[in-house]
């Protein structure tokens, strides 16, 4: 990846006025309050001391005791309606606004990341960058707001005490600045340091996360008790701690010379400093003990103000660094795209002369470049897990795709559905080139049951939805676990298709069988009127008679559909039209069970073999 571009200012100012200008489109009263908390406070922190000043002044000069009672009670009054305006903000106010700044970024980056190719998650330097983005996003924008409110208020409160040392003795406001300038220079260096130890540590964490997962995770229990991985986990957990604290000692020792010794050492030298010149010009007559006694207080304020100030400003300039991970991340143009959004109703789909290798499926930025391809030979290159594949199927064909582990099966059906681009030939819907079509677009046209798919904690009229469930749905959530085979089950359920899937947060949930879900999974196929289905693997969690029915049952609610099989059980195949042998990424066979049986191939081989252990598993039994 090319060498990030350094900082420069109006690179910053870009960076936060963007992100301020999105809190602002967001939650603008966010936005408006946090600025009146800023300079409410501002104006308080400045009165704090000045209010020192004219009371001792008073005393000092001889003033009644009604003038100080009128300099006191001034003050209380603005301090009570200044509290009171601070509670009522960060009780109550800033929580909200906090929660409504969440939902939308989160939900503006959901439906960014659902854009995203899905190369993308086969790079680990995209996900950490698309990981960070999301944890960073929100947290770094209320950062940013509250680091601007924080600045307004400590702009006000410098400015102010500043005027005021400056009428006193210019050189104490010149120390001041100086000192000021030189610890800018300090934390600057400071956060970039910071960036460097969190760019470093961010996979390392990430790492870390995963592991915690799978340890709270219900899916990975029974694997922790019967396995030895946990040894593995726990080895893995360890040396990432190790690699962290070896990251946090390199980055500590540049951040304590940085920060804790530079940047502090200015500051308390020119505080200490100025001190003993103040106290020189009381010894001198020129400096009444009111005014060195305030001068001191204020001095000390403005300092820290100050000080403060400096860490506001130079922080910016972190906060653009995250900043511009997230806006590369929301600028990011998926590699996946085509401008036709009116599919025609399918008719055909054929591949011809299909390629494909994911070490070059990945988007260009991120390592991908087509001059780095190696085209396949008649022997293969060893980097396509597809090559030379041509085949054809028709609208209402029932369609088997089989072989062995790793045939590249199941990436046949990721190159259908568009999940990744072929790396050679073309895959045709209708005759037309499928990279002409919108992704979104084209995918509707197809229905899937992922071999790995899920099940949410959710109703299970939500879950054949696959989404939103309403009472209009009723009839067609129904006839779609009628056809999944999933009635007599759904007899059981005392709550129908409104009870609870998983007991993740409900203690009466349902928890379905590995079998019983999957009917679930392939419910939802017929929930939706998709002109092609395709099943991976849709009868793996089942026995042969469940299997039996349900195959059945896809035949009789797809007369009229297109269907692509993904089998290893050639039961299921000869349900089929037409089996698509393949073996190594490479189709060797095609023909009707009976055909392919004939020729004594691959295919023959392979269910002679299936057979003979259903035969042997029935003879044990």
């Amino acid at each position: 990846m090319a060498k990030r571009p350094k900082q420069k200012f109006f690179r910053i100012l870009r960076n936060n006025a963007m992100m301020l200008g999105k809190i602002a489109r967001y939650v603008p009263m966010y936005f408006v309050l946090m600025l009146a908390e800023g300079i409410i406070w501002g104006l308080l922190n400045s009165a704090q001391a000045l209010f020192t000043f004219h009371l001792l002044n008073t005393v000092d000069g001889g003033g009644t005791f009604a003038d100080a009672l009128r300099i006191i009670a001034s003050m209380a009054v603005f301090y009570l309606l200044a509290y009171i305006f601070d509670k009522w903000y960060w009780c109550i106010q800033n929580p909200l606004m906090k929660q409504k700044l969440h939902l939308r970024m989160h939900e503006e980056l959901f439906v960014k990341a659902r854009s995203l190719d899905l190369a993308c998650f086969d790079d680990p330097e995209f996900y950490n960058d698309f990981v960070w983005a999301m944890n960073e996003s929100d947290n770094r924008a209320v950062a940013v707001i509250e680091d601007t409110g924080k600045l307004i208020n400590r702009i006000v409160a410098s400015s102010t005490l500043f005027g005021v040392l400056f009428t006193v003795d210019p050189i104490i406001a010149a120390l001041l600045l100086f000192s000021s300038v030189v610890a800018v220079v300090f934390n600057l260096l400071a956060n970039r340091v910071g960036f460097a130890h969190d760019k470093e540590t961010n996979p390392l964490w990430r790492k870390k996360s995963y592991i915690n997962r799978v340890y709270h995770l219900a899916d990975y229990a029974k694997e922790l008790r019967i396995r030895r991985a946990d040894e593995l986990l726990m080895r893995e957990y360890d040396e990432n701690t190790e690699k962290i604290k070896a990251a946090d000692r390199k980055y500590g020792i540049r951040y304590f010379l940085t920060y804790g010794i530079s940047y502090d050492l200015v500051g308390t030298v020119t505080f200490f400093a100025l001190i003993l010149y103040m106290l020189g010009q009381m010894e001198s007559g020129l400096l009444a003990a009111g005014t060195f006694a305030a001068s001191v207080t204020m001095v000390w304020r403005v300092r820290w103000f100050l000080t403060d100030l400096i860490d506001r400003l130079t922080k910016y300039a972190k906060h653009s660094l995250y900043i511009e991970k997230y806006r590369e991340f929301m600028a990011f143009t998926p590699a996946l795209q085509g401008e036709i959004t009116e599919v025609p109703p399918f008719e055909s789909l054929e591949l011809r002369d299909v390629s494909f290798s994911y070490r070059f499926a990945a988007h260009p930025k991120y390592g991908f470049h087509e001059a780095d391809y190696t085209p396949p030979t008649a022997e293969g290159n060893g980097e396509n897990v597809l090559r030379g594949v041509n085949l054809k199927i028709t609208r209402g064909e029932k369609v088997a795709i089989v072989g062995y582990n790793g045939a590249g099966k199941t990436t046949l059906i990721k190159l259908i559905m568009r999940l990744y681009d072929p790396t050679e030939g073309a895959i045709l819907y209708n005759g037309v080139d499928i990279r002409q079509y919108d992704p979104e677009a084209y995918r509707r046209q197809i229905g899937t049951v992922f071999q790995d798919f899920r099940i949410f904690a959710a109703s299970v009229a939500e879950n054949v939805m696959n989404g939103e469930y309403t009472p209009a749905d009723e009839s067609r959530v129904l006839a779609a676990l009628d056809a999944a085979d999933f009635t007599e089950k759904l007899q059981t359920l005392e709550e129908g298709i409104q009870t609870h899937l998983t007991r993740e947060f409900k203690e009466n949930g349902t928890n379905l069988s590995g079998g019983e879900a999957q009917k679930i999974a392939i419910a939802r196929v017929f929930a939706r009127d998709y002109p092609i289905m395709i099943m991976d693997e849709p009868s793996s969690a089942l026995d042969p008679v469940a299997e039996y029915n349900l195959n059945r049952s896809i035949l009789d609610h797809t007369a009229d559909k297109t269907v692509i099989f993904i089998s290893h059980r050639l039961s299921t195949t000869r349900i089929a039209d037409r089996i698509y042998m393949f073996d190594t990424g490479t189709l060797v066979e095609w023909g009707s069970h009976e055909e392919l049986l004939a020729r004594a191939g691959k295919y023959a081989e392979m269910f002679r073999v299936q057979a003979e252990k259903y035969r042997l598993t029935e003879t044990e039994k």
